[in-house]
């Protein structure tokens, strides 16, 4: 039975290498829910590389959920006025009332955060950390 599962893989393999075509990665989705005051992530941590982001929004107003990289995990962001300083943001998505969004975006290992960056959003509570591992 093991002969025949390794037997598969490479034959997959060269398949893939005789066509000039990679097999496809499994895509890593990271679902949250946006509200006022709030974002509840679907889990806490995701596989490095192509992560497909999807927020629905259950609040009353719009919100710009934002992908950002962290020094460490759960760390505080500055303020500068009504906004967190993010930077460099590796995704941003404003996504409106009753909707859902959806962000595709290329992370390494590491920390990073979900934010709502519009005014007093960040302050008021709207993140969550989370892991690419």
């Amino acid at each position: 039975m093991r002969f025949a599962v390794v037997l598969s893989v490479v034959a997959s393999a060269l398949m893939c290498a005789v066509s000039g075509t990679a097999a496809p990665a499994p895509a890593t989705t990271l679902r949250a829910d946006v509200a006022e005051w709030s974002i509840v992530p679907s889990t806490g941590a995701v596989h490095a590389g192509v992560v497909r982001v999807v927020v629905r929004n259950l609040g009353a107003s719009p919100h710009q959920v934002t992908v950002v990289r962290t020094a460490t995990f759960g760390a505080r962001l500055r303020l500068e006025g009504a906004r967190a300083v993010v930077h460099p943001i590796a995704a941003s998505i404003v996504v409106r009332p009753g909707k859902t969004a959806t962000l595709v975006v290329s992370l390494a290992r590491g920390s990073y955060m979900l934010l709502d960056n519009l005014p007093w959003s960040y302050w008021k509570g709207t993140s969550v950390a989370f892991s690419v591992r």
